[in-house]
């Protein structure tokens, strides 16, 4: 009997801080997002890993943050924009819009989970920029 076979290894990186988070609608094609109200005395974090399927690897992209208050954009299809210290993801778009799932107490829990077959890709941050320049 033939005992070959091949072990994929679940990858995982350090859950990063999480700076900043913006909202905008899925359909919305200008640059700018809402920002949203973060709380600063809970744990906010995004989290990458991946997993192999039949097809490759799986990439799971997961969001926790606890929110001051809640954004209408939040309850629909939207994009968002995690802000770490370093650089910012873009997650979702028109095709494949976020549905975070929201959790309202006296604050607000946000948490949304991403599949997709890419690996996220980090935006590096532009610490600043002149108005003139794009």
């Amino acid at each position: 009997m033939n005992n070959d076979f091949v072990i994929l290894a679940v990858k995982k990186m350090r859950p990063k801080f999480i700076a900043r988070l913006g909202v905008k609608a899925y359909n919305d094609s200008s640059k700018s997002f809402q920002e949203l109200l973060l709380s600063k005395s809970n744990p906010r974090t995004i989290e990458i890993s991946s997993k192999p399927d039949d097809n490759g690897l799986l990439w799971t992209t997961k969001v926790t943050a606890t929110l001051r208050s809640d954004h209408d954009l939040l309850h629909g299809p939207c994009i968002i924009e995690v802000r770490c210290m370093d650089c910012f993801y873009i997650l979702g778009s028109e095709d494949i819009p976020c549905r975070p799932t929201i959790k309202e107490q006296d604050l607000v829990e946000l948490s949304i989970e991403i599949q997709t077959k890419n690996r996220p890709t980090p935006t590096k941050k532009v610490l600043s920029y002149s108005v003139d320049c794009e």
